[in-house]
């Protein structure tokens, strides 16, 4: 695991926690801490926000599953606390933490809406449930961002290799997906709709399709598609 130097240094087990779709913090599981020490030498980009690691900022832990809370892993959900964007909490050093709810059997992902009723806050697009996500990198296509303030459109195609999953994820590392009309654009936020899907598309048909539905929508003219 990749981490910021000293992070963990002090600590021999780390309890893991992700946030739901439904914005609850479920208990993930328990992890042992078997060492740590510099970076693998191709590690240069962070895999989460794509930004530069190098050893003097960063250490890698080497981790390991610890099956002694096993039973409760997708069961337990916490209330996390007033200081939720501290997403690195040290049980020695905060309060306890309250629990809400020990369900009966370990959390289940919703079933998939299909492509054409697909709608999702793109800020929160990594919070999708992973059989979502298998999903979407099933299939290429286009796909509508609507700003959450005044309307805006942009439409832009998903044709690599992850799909529209790959392409959504980009938005959540740099904000704007290389995008100038969304660089230009002064109130970030934005919901993210599925218009083509396309399991298997021609070459060249994405491109069409793209700019058939910035024709449509008039996303040139009055959205945020600058070409």
């Amino acid at each position: 695991m990749l981490q910021k130097r000293n992070c963990f240094a002090k600590r021999a087990l780390l309890a893991s926690f992700v946030v739901t779709p439904r914005k609850e913090t479920l208990f993930a599981g328990l992890y042992r801490k078997n060492g740590f020490g510099p970076l693998p030498s191709d590690l240069q980009v962070c895999p989460v926000r794509g930004t530069p690691v190098s050893n003097d900022e960063h250490i890698f832990y080497d981790l390991a599953p610890d099956n002694r809370l096993d039973n409760l892993t997708g069961r337990v959900v916490i209330e996390w606390g007033k200081a939720y964007l501290s997403w690195i909490q040290r049980a020695d050093e905060v309060e306890g933490k309250p629990v809400i709810e020990i369900r009966t059997e370990q959390n289940r992902d919703e079933p998939f809406p299909g492509y054409r009723k697909f709608r999702w806050d793109l800020s929160d697009i990594g919070s999708i449930w992973p059989t979502w996500q298998d999903n979407l990198r099933q299939c290429k296509g286009i796909y509508l961002l609507t700003c959450k303030h005044c309307g805006q459109q942009y439409v832009g195609k998903a044709d690599g290799d992850d799909g529209f999953w790959g392409r959504f994820l980009c938005y959540s590392l740099t904000g704007d997906g290389g995008n100038e009309g969304m660089k230009q654009h002064q109130t970030p936020g934005y919901f993210v709709t599925i218009l083509e899907a396309l399991a298997t598309p021609s070459p060249g048909e994405l491109d069409i399709l793209e700019s058939l539905w910035k024709e449509k929508l008039g996303s040139r003219e009055w959205g945020l598609n600058k070409n």
